[in-house]
């Protein structure tokens, strides 16, 4: 992981694997999968399919909705 991405995940986070985690806190960032592929040297199709897992664990449909149950469970920090 990142240092960036570090700092933002807590310990309750162990659902998400931590590729799955650099990617939503980047999305809380307002990174687009593109953006995201690039920092990460990924794909964005890669990036879409970590972001699909991270929806299916968090059980909603968009990674926006991804983003709001994370921060609100704690998993990553919304700062």
């Amino acid at each position: 992981m990142t240092s960036a991405s570090q700092s933002n995940l807590s310990p309750q986070s162990h659902a998400l694997s931590p590729r799955e985690l650099e990617c939503v806190v980047w999305v809380s960032r307002g990174k687009s999968s593109g953006d995201i592929g690039a920092i990460l040297g990924l794909s964005p199709r890669t990036v879409d399919s970590y972001l699909e897992k991270v929806c299916a664990k968090l059980r909603v449909r968009t990674r926006i909705e991804a983003v709001a149950v994370a921060v609100r469970s704690g998993i990553i920090d919304p700062d």
